[in-house]
């Protein structure tokens, strides 16, 4: 059965460092910008967004769990402010446990988790280069608001 359990102080600081990377990663491929640039801002924004890191206000961080195995990890915080946007700043199911559902069934975990907090919307951000997650996201019944388009010149 998979459940959200609280992430631990060793869970978030080997979180935080693994994703900074692959964020940053993302972020040179969509923005053409060199890695080290992208590293740099990858830092700024995580730091921005959880200055006290686990105990950051308004800031939901869980380890995706099935058959007491950790499959993933989700952030959900409070969105720009905003007390009934709860936002998916990240989500992954690690590669082995992929293709099994998890990542849709953690969604819905997380959703109701967040309407227990009180928030009435869930949003996120997707890469438009990955089609697998935005199906999954369509299918789970999230719909584009915003659109930034782009075409090499």
């Amino acid at each position: 059965m998979i459940t959200l359990q609280k992430m631990t102080a060793k869970e978030f600081s080997d979180y935080s460092q693994k994703t900074i990377q692959a964020y940053a990663k993302e972020k040179q491929q969509t923005e053409h910008i060199p890695l080290s640039e992208a590293i740099k801002n990858a830092e700024a924004e995580y730091q921005h967004l959880l200055p006290l890191g686990l105990a950051t206000k308004e800031n939901y961080l869980y380890t995706i769990q099935d058959d007491d195995k950790v499959k993933g990890r989700i952030w959900l915080a409070t969105y720009r402010g905003n007390p009934e946007i709860a936002f998916i700043y990240d989500i992954l199911i690690y590669p082995t446990f992929q293709n099994q559902g998890l990542g849709t069934k953690a969604i819905i975990l997380a959703e109701k988790e967040m309407k227990k907090h009180g928030y009435k919307f869930l949003q996120l951000h997707v890469f438009g280069n990955n089609p697998r997650a935005i199906h999954v996201y369509e299918k789970l019944g999230l719909k584009a608001t915003d659109i930034i388009m782009q075409k090499r010149i």
